[in-house]
């Protein structure tokens, strides 16, 4: 009588100890969501959060990939949504919105280690839990990127939701109920497939899953898998006709510009090794110890290896490389990491308590080394060359806070009700957030002409630079920049809408 009453404490005991290390995870992506409102790759401003405030708002910078058709409207589509929200909530000005988005965002990551932590504390226990809790609360590769408006960002939750559930239960028969037989595998494929859609380089992770489905579950299963990525990869192509006047319109043209023409190229191209340097100059030594237990249970985790490993190979062999590539199969490494560092603490000579005391700061030691790791991270250990700082580059060589100033400026010059123009003379705006952070329908002018002086009442100025308008007064300063003010009203800018034209690394063309 009273086993199921001691089951289900058991199970509320795990639930609880699951839903603490995600909260664990999620703090620190949180309170960077919050603080720091820079810039460590543009395309999460204008990928996502530019082209949602677009969509919000009516105004916004456009890069080539949102003129010619070559990204789905599905994410930026959910950012104009949530920012429509918080707008109508009384959620004011540029960061305000920006870190909203950022804190689903943050949110989203730590949701994505949930369905990790319970199959890795039903393959080793509390003490993989723990590992794998308190490894993903501070590994800098995953913390790095995790509180940013990127695709590899959103795309992560569904996968890693998706694969868990094909992987979950493999060892138990299916049966030929409708739960065994077709919910569990359309529910898994509808999540791949979204995961595809979202960042259509998960895509390769499609047969993987198709393999393992086949020897875990089979053939049943695999087609129901099957039929559930098609229909929601159908229906992004519906939704690129709908948005781009032709069906899987952003899918071919992002494959010519990328396999084609190699146009990622010319943000750099890297050897094959360059994801394991970086991880290692990024993470530190400590990344060697989850290397070490990745390897140690295999055996056990081979289904969330395989396509950790295959994704890192693909990538490997793509000339241009970045390393927040990674971030969608991080946690599938972490996982398996985990379970077979949990595994090797078993066979540890000791009592039950103090193994698990063993476990426990075992996980706290990994957790402070890459915490420790992650405050000193530079661009350099990710493998990304930076502009230096005379040539409009970032002002520090950290990731973390990379652009900052000028974002917070912008923000700042949006507060200001009389603001009729803004020039950021010969600033590259790709480095910046845009209309995202100023948040108000006037002219963003980027030369240090004289006509663009006249379009704008306001100017935010780089380091190094003068104000040589002497009817420009400063009354703001973040860092080096400075933000200047003049009383006056503003003349019709020379190039029109040239403000709102494509987006390129060089910076902003008229249209």
């Amino acid at each position: 009588m009273n086993r199921p009453k001691a089951a289900a404490t058991t199970t509320n005991k795990r639930s609880w100890l699951l839903l603490g290390l995600c909260a664990a995870i999620f703090v620190p992506r949180a309170y960077l969501a919050v603080h720091d409102r820079g810039v460590i790759w543009s395309d999460e401003i204008f990928q996502t959060l530019e082209q949602g405030h677009r969509v919000a708002f009516g105004y916004g910078l456009v890069p080539w990939e949102f003129k010619d058709g070559a990204r789905s409207w599905l994410l930026p589509g959910l950012i104009a949504g949530v920012m429509k929200l918080l707008a109508t909530v009384g959620v004011g000005g540029g960061a305000g919105l920006a870190t909203g988005v950022k804190l689903i965002f943050a949110a989203f990551a730590a949701a994505t280690f949930f369905p990790m932590l319970r199959i890795a504390h039903a393959l080793g226990g509390r003490s993989a839990a723990l590992i794998l809790g308190l490894s993903a609360a501070g590994l800098p590769a995953s913390l790095i990127y995790s509180s940013r408006a990127m695709a590899e960002v959103a795309s992560a939750l569904p996968l890693a939701w998706g694969l868990s559930l094909l992987w979950s239960r493999r060892n138990r028969p299916a049966g030929r109920s409708w739960r065994g037989t077709i919910r569990r595998p359309a529910l898994a494929g509808i999540l791949l497939g979204l995961a595809t859609v979202l960042r259509y380089q998960n895509g390769v992770l499609l047969p993987v899953a198709a393999i393992v489905v086949v020897v875990a579950r089979g053939w049943r299963a695999a087609v129901w898998v099957a039929v559930g990525a098609t229909l929601v990869i159908l229906a992004g192509g519906l939704l690129d006709w709908a948005t781009w006047g032709k069906p899987f319109q952003s899918i071919v043209v992002y494959l010519r510009f990328n396999l084609v023409e190699n146009g990622a190229n010319q943000w750099g191209v890297a050897p094959k090794t360059f994801f394991l340097r970086a991880m290692l100059a990024t993470n530190g030594p400590a990344i060697l110890i989850l290397v070490f237990g990745f390897l140690a249970g295999l055996r056990r985790t081979w289904p969330a290896a395989a396509p950790a490993l295959i994704f890192l190979a693909v990538h490997s062999a793509i000339p241009h490389k970045e390393l927040r590539f990674l971030f969608p199969v991080l946690p599938f490494f972490l996982l398996c990491a985990a379970v077979g560092l949990a595994s090797f603490i078993a066979k540890v000579p000791y009592s039950r308590v103090s193994r698990a005391a063993t476990c426990g700061a075992f996980a706290l030691v990994l957790l402070a080394a890459f915490l420790a790791r992650a405050r000193q991270v530079t661009f350099a250990d990710i493998g990304q060359e930076m502009a230096p700082f005379a040539r409009g580059g970032p002002t520090s060589s950290l990731v973390w806070g990379a652009f900052d100033e000028r974002n917070r400026l912008l923000n700042e010059a949006g507060t200001h009700s009389d603001i009729c123009g803004l020039v950021a003379p010969n600033m590259n705006a790709y480095w910046t957030g845009g209309y995202t952070y100023l948040h108000r329908r006037v002219p963003l002018l980027w030369s240090a002409a004289r006509p663009d002086f006249e379009a704008a009442n306001y100017a935010l100025m780089s380091p190094g630079q003068t104000m040589s308008d002497a009817r420009f007064r400063r009354i703001s300063q973040a860092g080096a920049y400075i933000l200047y003010r003049r009383d006056g009203v503003c003349a019709v800018p020379l190039r029109g809408s040239g403000g709102y034209g494509r987006m390129s690394p060089a910076g902003v063309s008229g249209t």
